[in-house]
C-alpha cells in the first residue's frame, strides 16, 4: 500500500533512471527507508556490492545476502539501517544510538539515509566519484529539500564534496582530523546554509561506519556532534 512519500519517490526514481539509462537496481540504490522530513541526513559513498552481484529488484546480493528491506519503496516503514544487518550498519548504530537518547528505533522516523553517489559498484573506487557524485546531485537536491535536516552525517564523503554541490556560506567548525595510521579523516565539521531550503545545517563528515566505526569512540564523535549541535 502506498504512503504519502511513495510518489515522490517513485517518481525521482523514474528520473534518475531515464537519465542515466539504468534498467533496473542491480545497477543503483537511491533509498534506504523512507525519504520524509528529519532532522538527520546520512549519506554515505554509493551503494556497494556488483550490479551483476545484485537481482534487479535490487533486494538481495548473491549468495542470498540482504540488499535492502524493501523491494518497492519501504511502505511498511523498514529502514536498512536497522532491518539489514551489514558491517556498516553495525557500526553506524553505533554513532546514532547516543544521537537518539539511545533509543534506536527513532531512526525509522528521525534519520534519512542515502548516498552521494546512487550508482552501484562493488567498491567506491571503481566509480569515477566525482562523475557519479554530479549525476546523483540532483536528485539529491530534491531529497535534502524534502528531508530539511539539521545534521547532515557524512560518513566517506568529504565536507568539500557535500558543501561545494549542497551548502553556501560554509563556516569550519572543526578542520579534518586525521587518524594517519588508517589515512582517513575522523572528524571535520561546518555550519552551513543548505542551498535548496535556505535553512542552517551542520556538516559533519567521519570516517566510513563499514571499517572506521572504532573512531567512532576514539575521537567522541557523539558527543562533539551533541555539542556543536546544541551551540548557538
Amino acid at each position: 500500500m502506498e504512503t504519502e512519500f511513495t510518489p515522490f519517490m517513485r517518481d525521482l526514481e523514474a528520473r534518475f533512471m531515464a537519465a542515466t539509462g539504468f534498467v533496473d537496481r542491480s545497477q543503483y540504490k537511491i533509498f534506504y527507508g523512507q525519504v520524509h522530513a528529519a532532522w538527520l541526513l546520512t549519506l554515505g559513498i554509493n551503494p556497494a556490492a556488483a550490479p551483476a552481484a545484485t537481482d534487479s529488484a535490487g533486494k538481495t546480493h548473491t549468495p542470498g545476502k540482504a540488499a535492502s528491506s524493501s523491494a518497492t519503496y519501504f511502505e511498511n516503514n523498514e529502514h536498512d539501517i536497522l532491518d539489514c544487518e551489514w558491517s556498516e550498519n553495525l557500526g553506524l548504530r553505533k554513532l546514532l544510538l547516543p544521537l537518539l537518547d539511545d533509543t534506536l528505533s527513532r531512526v525509522r522516523d528521525e534519520v534519512v539515509k542515502t548516498n552521494m553517489a546512487f550508482r552501484r559498484s562493488a567498491k567506491a573506487s571503481h566509480i569515477k566519484k566525482e562523475h557519479a557524485f554530479d549525476e546523483s546531485a540532483p536528485y539529491l537536491k530534491e531529497i535534502v529539500r524534502v528531508v530539511r535536516p539539521q545534521l547532515v552525517l557524512l560518513t566517506g564523503p568529504s565536507l568539500a564534496s557535500f558543501n561545494d554541490r549542497f551548502a553556501k556560506d560554509a563556516k569550519f567548525l572543526c578542520a579534518p582530523e586525521r587518524k594517519e595510521s588508517i589515512n582517513q579523516t575522523v572528524f571535520a565539521a561546518s555550519r552551513v546554509r543548505l542551498r535548496v531550503t535556505d535553512t542552517s545545517a551542520l556538516v559533519v563528515q567521519v570516517a566510513h561506519a563499514s571499517q572506521w566505526s572504532a573512531t567512532y569512540a576514539e575521537y567522541d564523535v557523539a558527543r562533539r556532534i551533541q555539542s556543536l549541535m546544541e551551540a548557538p
